[in-house]
């Protein structure tokens, strides 16, 4: 029985008793009355032949993957990034150190005359701690070399390397300042506060050998 409607079929008006379009001849039965609510109400999900419902799954299904490609690429980047920033670091180290160490042995010769006994033993102590330094630098620039993908254990190690660079490049830039206030203050008497600096130097190595 059709409600009051019109024929899907040429558009008549049509009243609740009729089962048949008075105009076209019909059969308005319960399929064509369905079919007339779902044109009516809701819009067609088939167009040119193509399953509408079926293209939005697929699309989104498309959209999921190229979130989860970007996000790996994105994690890739982010970590490639990490060893990166550590390469960088360690590089601008190891200039640091040798310009450090540079200026650390001219003061050295200014404040002691040649050949001071003071002048060798603090030169030795001097090439010593930059015998530990760059095997600190070569080990980590090692492990970035060695390492075909990212791992957290190797970049926690590397940080731990390049504070310990950072820290012995901060006692030779500490040992550079006495020397520049001993010889500026005409200073021709106790060594204590060199020779305190080199200790403690000496005593930061010593506890990356022991680690080691």
């Amino acid at each position: 029985m059709a409600k009051d409607n019109y024929c899907i079929y040429c558009g008549f008006k049509l009243f609740p008793e009729d089962h048949f379009c008075p105009n076209c001849g019909k059969r308005l039965d319960e399929k064509v009355e369905t079919a007339t609510k779902t044109s009516k109400y809701e819009p067609s999900k088939v167009v040119d032949g193509i399953d509408l419902s079926q293209a939005n799954k697929s699309k989104n299904a498309s959209q999921e993957s190229y979130s989860s490609s970007s996000s790996s690429k994105n994690t890739a980047a982010i970590n490639a990034s990490d060893y990166s920033y550590y390469k960088k670091e360690i590089t601008k180290l190891k200039e640091t150190y040798e310009r450090k160490e540079k200026n650390v042995l001219k003061l050295l010769e200014q404040k002691f005359p040649a050949g001071q006994l003071s002048y060798y033993r603090f030169k030795e102590e001097v090439d010593s701690c930059r015998v530990s330094f760059f095997k600190e630098a070569d080990a980590a620039e090692n492990m970035i070399e060695l390492s075909d993908e990212y791992s957290q254990k190797i970049a926690d190690e590397l940080k731990n390397k390049v504070k310990t660079l950072q820290e012995i490049v901060g006692k030779m830039n500490d040992l550079q300042s006495e020397l520049i206030i001993s010889i500026s203050n005409g200073d021709d008497g106790s060594d204590d506060e060199i020779s305190n600096l080199i200790k403690e130097m000496n005593d930061l190595i010593d506890s990356v050998k022991n680690y080691e």
